[in-house]
């Protein structure tokens, strides 16, 4: 009983604790493991970053490029009806035209205007939409953006500007636009459009 007494009690009163070298290995481990962790995170969150401009980037480019598909669709009408021309300038970089949207045969200018111009400025990498009163901010952050102009036959008319009396003539147009979210990557879209008043 004594013995065994004496032996809790040495235990006890024993003083190792680490070393130096033992603490500054374990020093070096956690460093180690919180650099991974912490590289892990910035990594996944400057991913996460990116992912969510391009989706927010993309959903942007795909309503303003649905907008642009309803309006062009609408350009002018049956000539037998109301007569209405509809392009009234075809540059690579721009579009103008009537869009009889009312069916009533004359062209609102004042809003909801009927009369529209899409256009690019390469220096502010917007495209701009002007009804008339005044250019509108309708995609930014656009590194290129074309149009390109077909007739009946699927033949590319051109050269561009579109001369007055090849305008008549257009009965399809092509969009092609290139965008960069902040972080430089970039997405594109494309599409091609039917004027469906004019066909036939």
């Amino acid at each position: 009983m004594k013995r065994s007494l004496k032996n809790s009690i040495s235990l006890v009163n024993r003083n190792d604790g680490l070393t130096l070298v033992e603490v500054m290995m374990t020093l070096l481990i956690f460093a180690v493991v919180l650099t991974v962790v912490n590289n892990v995170f910035f990594t996944t969150q400057g991913l996460y970053t990116r992912t969510q401009q391009r989706a927010g980037m993309q959903m942007s480019t795909r309503a303003s490029m649905g907008v642009m598909v309803i309006e062009f669709r609408s350009i002018g009408c049956d000539p037998t009806e109301a007569g209405i021309a509809g392009m009234r300038r075809a540059t690579q970089d721009s579009c103008r035209f009537h869009a009889d949207i009312s069916g009533d045969g004359v062209i609102q200018t004042v809003e909801p205007s009927e009369d529209v111009l899409y256009y690019y400025d390469d220096v502010q990498e917007t495209v701009f939409r002007n009804p008339g009163t005044g250019p509108q901010t309708f995609v930014t952050n656009v590194t290129q953006f074309t149009f390109q102009y077909f007739d009946e036959n699927n033949n590319l008319l051109g050269p561009l500007p579109l001369a007055n009396n090849l305008l008549p003539q257009v009965r399809s147009i092509g969009i092609a636009l290139t965008a960069e979210t902040p972080r430089g990557g970039e997405m594109s879209a494309s599409t091609r459009i039917g004027l469906r008043n004019l066909e036939g």
